[in-house]
């Protein structure tokens, strides 16, 4: 086979050769042989020198001999700046077979967790001193940005929170209802919706929330400047990220837990009183019942787990955050890893939660 190449071997040429010639000379194997006829290349820019080197490079690959006519030096000079044997082949994307050693993948796992874990334990103890410093200076601590998470975290998230919190109760009310309803004990619905509410399901489904609407937002903030390296210039203007980026967000998320857990559990409230009025329930019957059940012991229980689980949401968001990576799907990877892990969280120490209130008769 002979290739005859141009007098000037700029792109536009190059391109035409490549797209009539190579697929023909990906056929050739051991024994053929490639006359590459370069005598007349006056010209060439980066797109000839890299035709040059593909051709040794499916030379070398498939074991066809390659024949230069290069009366001018122009692939001698390439060959010289660009040395074929540097470089690997890489095999092909459609015969590459996924390693199924299963001791080999164990391995590799287990040290991904152990950095994974030597990571966490050097934020967390790095969060523990910053936030001492905070503590006894507090000027430290940028509490400009600290109100301006409280109002992003907080108040922004007033209405879906109150929204969900409404139709938490409205379900709950209603099949409870349904089946209290058979002994004419219909009322006890209210004592039912105000213990839930306070003690676990206003802090579980406002966390929930934080955690996907707040937990992912910090992840995908600090990842996007991780990968715009704004972190970097921090850590090089010998400014701490953890104090500069993490504290603020935790103290936000810590702060507005209790306030959007108070109002998830109000309109839960409001939304059980719609369905017993509607089954002819006094109003007034429904809120004595409330305020009777609702107890302080329950109100400061549920107020104290909300708090738990913003600063796990706020500290899990900006670890994932932080740690996320610098190609262009990181930091979608990070949102999501920021909310699986605030949800798994959450649900473990909400376990821890009742197995604490149950030694201690709460």
């Amino acid at each position: 086979m002979v290739l005859t190449l141009p007098k000037v071997c700029s792109q536009a040429e190059v391109a035409a050769v490549w797209r009539k010639v190579v697929p023909r000379v990906d056929r050739l194997k051991t024994g053929d042989t490639l006359t590459l006829d370069a005598d007349a290349v006056e010209s060439l820019d980066g797109a000839g020198e890299a035709l040059f080197l593909s051709l040794y490079l499916k030379a070398q690959r498939n074991g066809f001999a390659i024949d230069v006519r290069d009366a001018r030096g122009a692939v001698a000079r390439t060959l010289a700046r660009y040395s074929p044997e540097s470089f690997v082949n890489h095999p092909d994307p459609a015969a590459l077979v996924r390693d199924s050693h299963l001791a080999e993948q164990v391995g590799e796992s287990a040290v991904a967790l152990l950095e994974r874990v030597k990571g966490l334990l050097a934020f967390l103890g790095e969060v523990a001193a910053s936030t001492v410093r905070a503590v006894f200076s507090p000027g430290r601590l940028r509490w400009r940005d600290v109100w301006l998470f409280v109002e992003k975290a907080g108040a922004d998230a007033v209405p879906i929170t109150m929204l969900i919190g409404f139709l938490l109760g409205v379900i709950l009310a209603f099949m409870s209802a349904m089946s209290l309803q058979q002994f004419g004990v219909e009322i006890y619905v209210a004592d039912l919706i105000s213990i839930a509410l306070f003690r676990e399901l206003g802090p579980i489904i406002t966390s929930i929330v934080l955690a996907g609407r707040t937990g992912s937002a910090f992840a995908a903030e600090l990842g996007t400047m991780k990968v715009n390296e704004e972190i970097d210039a921090l850590t090089t203007f010998d400014l701490s990220p953890v104090a500069f980026l993490t504290l603020p967000r935790m103290f936000a998320s810590t702060m507005v837990m209790p306030a959007l857990t108070i109002f998830a559990v109000a309109a839960g409230l409001l939304g059980g009183a719609i369905i017993l009025l509607s089954m002819d329930i006094p109003a007034v019957a429904y809120w004595q019942h409330v305020v009777a059940a609702t107890s302080l012991t329950n109100v400061l229980f549920g107020l104290g787990k909300s708090m738990v689980f913003g600063l796990l949401v706020g500290m899990v968001g900006c670890f994932c955050g932080l740690n996320a990576g610098r190609a262009a799907d990181s930091v979608g990877a990070a949102a999501t890893s920021a909310v699986v892990s605030s949800l798994v969280l959450i649900t473990a120490v909400d376990g821890l939660f009742a197995v604490m209130a149950f030694f201690m008769g709460v």
